[in-house]
């Protein structure tokens, strides 16, 4: 039988830890300490917001829409990144169909989902919780006052499965929609991510723009004989589409018929990256917590060296995030990507350039989706809350892998002369680099 190296010993012993868990009905990771998740008030961007909110303020008048558009630019969340799923996979599913899609928008730091009708959906970070899920009522609420915000435990009850490690997370899914938007369970599902293979995604899904040489089942209707698992799909157009205003009422979105595959894609990407953060802040706190305990039961100091166990899943930890945020494994795209120009530009505006004008949010769009290929999410607040200790090693390790290749094997789909430069880019534009980023390799 093969010997497991340490790492993934480490790995495999913290994944049956969290199943177990869950199976026992013992508490998950995140509501014990130092966590207590649901017994700790929320601090995010969200939260702060409504505690300023004022009486007779931008969220206290004007039409569901107004309310959705004052809240997204209040969040700092362009509308351009607006994505629309007609599938009945949310809590307000009685809301959703083909001719009421569910609208997604999202930033580096937030996501909020609106129907028709219903509530406004926010997840938002707490920098010691991870993602927090609130509904925004608006369905109740009161003349001239803001909407009440509340946080909904409900939502765990799919975000914190076992697609998410049994921790709260976010979920992209593809799925096989019938006409009335409901799922056909019995066809299976995806989780999509950047890894996904195109022909994968996007079921249940409107979306505009297009992916050349490649099919994938959004646009798309499911039939299948009862209770077969073989399933037709049915094309709402036999071509790509730029607009989606033939297929439902564009009006009530603040986007109108956009369901930019760009942004659908950019989204898949930062839910694995986003997912990856929130699990390395979590486990890192616990960990620490625990080799504080276990020295506090000693009666050794709290400050000793963490153990050789715990110092292993904090560094399979880092390699795991640092996997996402470099990209590893993405599907090839040799045909390129299309999507609105709209999109494109709106997502530029945050960009954070080097001195010779490269930003890690510069797109390629053929053959991979980013230049240079290091998530722009190193500069999200879910990457800069991370607890130091994990912090650094994630940066020191990147540090690594950026100037000395030949000792990270499995991050060799980089280029010298991408790695060089996303190196640089980072040297003038990422606040907090540990001391060996003041080297002069390049």
């Amino acid at each position: 039988m093969q010997n497991k190296s340490p790492v993934s010993f480490c790995l495999t012993a913290l994944t049956v830890i969290l199943s177990w868990t869950a199976a026992t009905g013992i508490e998950p990771l995140y509501e014990r300490a130092p966590i207590n998740y649901h017994t700790t008030e929320a601090n995010t961007a969200l939260t702060r917001l409504f505690e300023k909110a004022e009486k007779g303020g931008a969220l206290a008048s004007g039409t569901d829409r107004e309310i959705l558009q004052a809240l997204l630019e209040a969040l700092e969340i362009p509308m351009e990144s607006q994505v629309l799923v007609y599938s009945k996979t949310s809590a307000q599913n009685s809301r959703i169909s083909p001719r009421t899609p569910r609208a997604i928008y999202f930033s580096d730091n937030a996501y909020v989902g609106w129907v028709q009708g219903g509530e406004i959906e926010v997840v938002s970070f707490d920098e010691k919780l991870g993602m927090i899920f609130h509904l925004v009522k608006l369905t109740s609420r009161e003349k001239n006052h803001p909407p009440e915000l509340v946080r909904e435990r409900s939502c765990l009850n799919c975000h914190a499965g076992s697609s998410n490690r049994n921790l709260p997370g976010l979920m992209v899914r593809s799925v096989f929609a019938q006409e009335s938007g409901q799922p056909l369970f019995q066809a299976g599902t995806f989780h999509t991510r950047h890894d996904s293979p195109i022909e994968e995604r996007w079921g249940g899904w409107y979306v505009s723009g297009e992916v050349e040489e490649r099919e994938h089942m959004g646009n798309c209707f499911a039939s299948a004989e009862r209770r077969s698992t073989e399933v037709t799909l049915h094309k709402l157009s036999e071509s790509p589409v730029s607009s989606l205003d033939d297929f439902f009422d564009p009006g009530p979105y603040l986007n109108g018929g956009k369901s930019d595959v760009v942004a659908l894609m950019m989204l898949e990407h930062q839910v694995g990256v986003h997912n990856m953060l929130i699990e390395a802040n979590l486990t890192t706190r616990a960990t620490l917590h625990r080799h504080r305990e276990m020295q506090k039961a000693f009666g050794e100091s709290p400050d000793a060296p963490l153990s050789e166990t715990n110092q292993r899943i904090l560094d399979h930890l880092a390699v795991d995030v640092l996997e996402k945020m470099l990209w590893v494994d993405e599907i090839s795209l040799p045909g390129g990507v299309e999507g609105a120009a709209e999109y494109l530009n709106a997502f530029a505006e945050k960009q954070k350039k080097s001195e010779a004008g490269r930003s890690l949010r510069d797109f390629r769009l053929y053959e991979r989706m980013m230049k240079y290929r290091c998530s722009h999410l190193i500069y999200s607040d879910a990457f800069a809350h991370l607890p130091e200790r994990i912090r650094t090693i994630i940066l020191e390790k990147l540090h690594g892998i950026l100037t000395n290749p030949d000792a990270f094997p499995e991050f060799a789909h980089l280029s010298s002369s991408e790695r060089g430069h996303i190196l640089q880019i980072l040297k003038e534009t990422l606040p907090g680099l540990p001391e060996v980023w003041a080297s002069g390799e390049n």
